[in-house]
């Protein structure tokens, strides 16, 4: 596969699993647009691993691969699969956070060796490894500086993966997860069971509306940051342009386990665009 053959092949990947994050990276600097689709092509390569393994041991065994693997592109050594060969030129030649992209893999053995999410602190601390570390490296790619990043892009990570979350629950169902902390379930009074077995009640319409009040808040605090990030940390955050009809619409379902939150492609690329 040459150049442009994994150009085309990282670009496809990204779309088909991340269609937000690619769409926000086109309003990028052409320079970085190919860095920025790698790492999202990255992220959906991590966070296909659940939906492919049954077994948290064979979770951990695709995990290493990924490390082994962006490891050897980074040190110029071709596999021959386009996300980690792209993935791994990226994480050499924009000097990104070894520990970023190891806590960004490390979170993914979640998905494949736990059920429940124990409590909130574990949420929280998934959410920041996750949609977080993201956030922060494609900052690292687009040379994100200003003395607010570091708070803008904690609460990012947080308005974007609580989103994420509650709009992929149908999905994570099936896998036989539960991504909601047990302290909240229990707080509203929902089993780890009914979550599982799809049933809707009002303590779950009550903990979804308290999460959505989490994520609009957390999108609030990122905003209130922008003023103090350069151009570059802008871009990164692009994304969070979508968050809010996100959270407009989840609030419209009447089946958080049948439907899933959308909104109309033409409004999401006018959201995007609106920075610019």
């Amino acid at each position: 596969m040459d150049d442009a053959e994994r150009r085309v092949a990282v670009r496809r990947i990204a779309r088909a699993g991340d269609p937000d994050r690619t769409l926000a990276a086109l309003f990028a600097p052409s320079g970085v647009r190919d860095d920025l689709f790698a790492l999202y092509a990255f992220n959906v390569e991590l966070a296909r691993i659940a939906e492919q393994v049954t077994e948290p041991g064979l979770g951990d065994i695709r995990l290493q691969w990924w490390r082994d693997a962006i490891e050897r592109a980074a040190a110029g050594e071709s596999g021959g699969h386009p996300v980690a060969d792209a993935f791994g030129a990226v994480l050499a030649r924009r000097w990104l956070s070894r520990e970023r992209v190891a806590k960004l893999i490390d979170a993914r053995s979640f998905d494949v060796g736990q059920i429940v999410m124990p409590d909130t602190p574990t949420l929280c601390a998934y959410l920041s490894d996750t949609a977080g570390n993201v956030f922060v490296l494609a900052g690292e790619i687009l040379g994100a500086k200003g003395k607010q990043w570091g708070s803008a892009v904690k609460a990012a990570g947080t308005a974007y993966g609580l989103t994420g979350l509650m709009r992929f629950l149908p999905f994570h169902v099936l896998q036989g997860r539960v991504d909601f902390p047990a302290d909240a379930l229990a707080r509203h009074g929902v089993l780890p069971q009914a979550i599982l077995a799809g049933e809707t009640s009002p303590g779950l319409d009550a903990l979804l509306s308290e999460m959505r009040k989490e994520a609009r808040q957390a999108l609030y605090d990122a905003q209130d940051h922008l003023g103090g990030i350069d151009e570059g940390g802008r871009a990164a955050l692009l994304p969070l342009n979508v968050v809010a009809p996100y959270l407009a619409a989840l609030g419209k379902l009447r089946d958080p386990f049948r439907e899933i939150a959308t909104i109309n492609p033409l409004f999401r690329l006018w959201r995007l665009a609106m920075s610019k």
